[in-house]
């Protein structure tokens, strides 16, 4: 499996372009604000077209260069159900910023229970609510890896206090979903440096 990190816009958010081997297929794991260029220029190099464009929820800080993505490589673009609503409001305008996010539309829904297969990788859903309504986490089981979003961080969770957060069913998605598995799962989040299942789960001050 691939990875390459692409942090970007003006919280530092993670977006992750991901693909199953060289000369395969790729998908992209958010899309932070200013990343959509690089992002199509690394999967060419990589001989990889870009077949989805997968939001972790619908903060604007996640979804921002979804439509550019969309022109650039002709992917389909997934989010949860529930963050839909989100990719039509001009959320970034409520932390001051004054430029107009382009409006993207979801060609499908990512929902529990339901796989999705990225050429030989084969990712299951998990809803995780709680900071965000529509928050999911990617597990790939092979390779060992949970994309997570804004979930949980290194030594952190989710801020619960924007429209839609609930810090009971945050601490209830991440115990329930996130630490059903193996310690020696990498987490790789929305912001932040990567950490692992067993180090959130023994160390994590949010979750003792």
């Amino acid at each position: 499996m691939l990875v390459e990190i692409f942090e970007a816009g003006p919280v530092a958010t993670n977006g992750y372009l991901i693909a199953d081997r060289e000369g395969g297929t790729a998908a992209v794991i958010d899309a932070p604000q200013g990343v959509a260029a690089a992002m199509a220029a690394r999967a060419k190099d990589w001989k990889t077209p870009i077949q989805f464009i997968l939001n972790t929820h619908g903060h604007w800080d996640h979804i921002w260069d979804n439509a550019e993505l969309v022109r650039l490589t002709g992917a389909k673009l997934g989010i949860h159900r529930d963050s839909v609503p989100l990719l039509a409001i001009q959320q970034a305008r409520y932390f001051g910023l004054s430029e107009e996010m382009e409006v993207s539309r979801p060609d499908f829904h990512l929902a529990e229970g339901e796989a999705l297969t990225v050429g030989d990788l084969n990712f299951e859903i998990f809803d995780c609510p709680g900071h965000c309504p529509g928050s999911v986490t990617l597990y790939e089981r092979r390779e060992n890896v949970a994309f997570v979003g804004d979930v949980l961080f290194a030594g952190s969770i989710g801020r619960t206090d924007l429209p839609g957060g609930n810090h009971a069913t945050l601490l209830r998605s991440i115990r329930e979903k996130l630490f059903t598995l193996d310690d020696r799962v990498r987490v790789l989040p929305g912001h932040g440096p990567a950490t692992t299942i067993g180090i959130e789960r023994r160390e994590n001050p949010f979750l003792g």
